[in-house]
This record gives C-alpha cells, structure tokens and sequence, in this order.
C-alpha cells in the first residue's frame, strides 16, 4: 500500500476546483429560481417524486434484498467494519446484497437521512467476502458517503446542467473515491484487480495484465475516445486503472491530453447513462433552433405548392370557359355558364375543382377571369406571385 495516501488528501485535487465552480452556478441557479418563483414549484415537485421513487428503492431492499450483519455473511460484515474503521466513518451504513443476474456493480444512496451500500451478489462470487477486491469497491462507495456525493448532487443539481462541467466534476468524484478504495483494501494490487474484473470480467484478475491495459489510456487519444470521455460522468476503467497504479507506485498520474475537436461535439451530443452534463437539454435546443428556422421554409414550400396547384386549377377553369363559350355560340361577356356544362370539359365536373388551402372557386360569367376566395384572380395571384396571406 502507498503511504502518499492519508485521510486527509483522499480527494481528487480537480474534484475540488470543479466543486467551487459548480457551487458557483448552482447559487446563481438557485437564487434565479427563488426570484422567479414557478421554477422552484417545478422542482419541489421533481424532489417529491424522487424522494418516493428512492422510497420505493430502499423499500425494495429492506423487502426483497439481503441484510448483511453477523448472521447474513458475518465474513462480508466483517469486511464492511474494517474499511468503515480505516475510513473513519462513524455512522455505519446498512450494507445489502442483491441478486444481479450477472452485473458487477455497486452503488450508494440515501434516503431520510440514513445511507445504505448495495453489492451485486456477483461481486461476492467474483472477489470473495475478505478479499482486497472487495475492501477496494467498499472503500469507494463509502467514498461516496464519507465526501456528502449524494447530497452535493442534489444542492449542486443545476451546475450539474451545464455541459462538460457536470460530467467532469462527476468523474473527479469518481476518481476521489477510488482513492477512498485503495486506502480502505489491504493490499493495492487488490484494488487494482477490482478494475480488471469490472473491465474483463470475474476471471480477469488472474489472466489480465494490469500495465497492458493501462496502457491504453495513454494510446487511445483519438476524436472518439475523447468525445467517449467527455460525455460520461465516469473516468475510463482503463484511466482508473492507470491512475491506481500511479498510487501504488506514490507517483501522481500524468494525464493525456484531448483531442481538441472531441469538445464542440461533446457539448452538443447526448451522455450515457452515467452522464451528469445537460448534453440532453443542449440538444433538445440545437433541434429547437433548427426547427425554428427549417419549419418556416418549410411552410414556404407547401403554401408555393397549394398556390401552384391552385393557379392550375385556375387555368384550367378559364380554359374549360373558353372551350365552352367557343362551342356554344350563344354565350357573350357577361352571361352565366350554368354549371353542367363543365362537365362535358372537365371530368367530375366542378364538383371536384377545390383549392388546396380549402379556398372556393367562383367560376364568373364569360369575359371575367375564374378566381380563388384564398389566391384570388388568376392574373392577379401570377402577377404578385405570392398568396395574399404570404405578403410582408
């Protein structure tokens, strides 16, 4: 184990910068919405129903889940007290083991002011009871709890909104509690071991190599693993890893570098599961904003469609007109044609003659041109070449 660890520096440098700038826009937030009045009736709301939804989730585990203590897996109780001692946590909270169809994971929460710590069954199978393995996972979700995490995620709620941000203070967090971890186990190739079975799976530990994988934290930089990095709220098992070796070793781990153009993509695309970041929100604008200004041409488009087709059907009125004053050399300027005389020229007759935009066609005695209650005139709407609702 490394001695350049302590109780005193177990928390990630960059988790307090992050912090303070979170704190900083979660105030500003926060005062806005005391101001404004209706936001903080939305989301006392929210806060309602998440409280419930965690109610429901605890009830679950006190229901359906296993307690550990010295009768339920004493070997895990006893494992559970040694990394609450190391860490100097002083209220114990209840650990549960749950049935995890083959998931390796783990989590903290809380709810009415008690803390509970819940373990996949597979995880027991994987690291066993006393194991580093295990002192390492617990020490990292009693991070969680020992650095107030699940509180600071809901009083710093809205800087957790603002991209990139978010998900960089949620990695740190991350990454103190790993620190948390190897403190806790016994033994720091334990911790390390605990990364390589979340990254390869239960048989992991006694075939992978921890330096090959690394390794790939410093060789993968390219646009893609950037952009992976940057909209997750979890650093890369391949960074955990790289960055646990580094203090075992008592060194601090030298972080790669970015690519540039992975940041503007990061801001505009969706997170994962884990992601902390408002990348949702930013997308839901930027389609908002290309909604705004494709649905006007859009509607440009169909109204210049609906006046052409309506311009057809005048043109085809007038020359039904034509055709019919033409054959019947009784009718002059001025006389009414009666209707079922189009029928002969226009199958369906006038019957099937309707404006695209719902506008009534007024067929006009001879000598007047057909026109549109919508479009108008023929020769009036060919000669504006806009539709009278179009007009700036």
């Amino acid at each position: 184990m490394s001695t350049s660890l302590s109780l005193s520096n177990l928390t990630e440098p960059r988790e307090k910068t992050y912090f303070g700038i979170v704190l900083a826009v979660s105030i500003v937030v926060w005062l806005l919405c005391l101001i404004m009045i209706s936001p903080i009736i939305i989301i006392g709301c929210i806060a309602a129903f998440t409280w419930l939804a965690n109610g429901l989730l605890i009830a679950q585990l006190k229901s359906d889940a296993v307690k550990v203590d010295a009768d339920q897996f004493p070997a895990l109780a006893n494992t559970f007290a040694r990394v609450c001692s190391k860490l100097k946590v002083q209220n114990v909270p209840e650990l549960y083991i749950v049935q995890s169809g083959g998931f390796l994971n783990a989590f903290a929460t809380r709810h009415s002011g008690r803390n509970f710590v819940v373990l996949f069954s597979d995880l027991l199978d994987a690291y066993g009871a006393e194991s580093s393995e295990l002192e390492f996972l617990l020490g990292h979700e009693l991070g969680h709890i020992k650095s107030n995490h699940i509180l600071k995620r809901i009083l710093l709620g809205p800087g957790h909104l603002v991209p990139l941000l978010g998900n960089a203070y949620n990695r740190a967090c991350e990454l103190s509690c790993d620190r948390h971890g190897i403190f806790a186990a016994t033994d720091s190739q334990g911790a390390i071991n605990a990364m390589l079975v979340l990254a390869g799976g239960k048989q992991a530990a006694s075939v992978l190599t921890p330096a090959p994988f690394a390794r790939q934290y410093a060789s993968h930089r390219g646009f893609f693993v950037s952009w992976y990095e940057l909209i997750s709220g979890y650093p890369t098992l391949s960074q955990r890893v790289s960055n646990l070796i580094a203090i075992s070793e008592g060194r601090a781990l030298a972080r790669s570098r970015r690519n540039p153009f992975a940041y503007p993509f990061a801001l505009f695309t969706f997170g994962g599961g884990t992601s902390g970041g408002a990348n949702l929100m930013i997308t839901v604008a930027v389609i908002g904003l290309l909604a705004a200004i494709a649905l006007p041409a859009f509607v440009k488009a169909r109204d210049t469609a609906r006046r052409a087709a309506c311009i057809n059907n005048l043109r085809l009125l007038s020359s039904a007109k034509d055709e019919i004053t033409i054959d019947d050399k009784t009718l002059k300027d001025g006389d009414t044609i009666p209707p079922e005389a189009f029928s002969k020229v226009i199958q369906g007759g006038l019957d099937v003659m309707s404006c695209p935009k719902g506008g009534t066609y007024k067929v006009n005695p001879v000598g007047i041109e057909p026109e549109c209650s919508v479009h108008g005139a023929l020769s009036d709407v060919m000669q504006r070449g806009v539709t009278p609702h179009q007009q700036m």
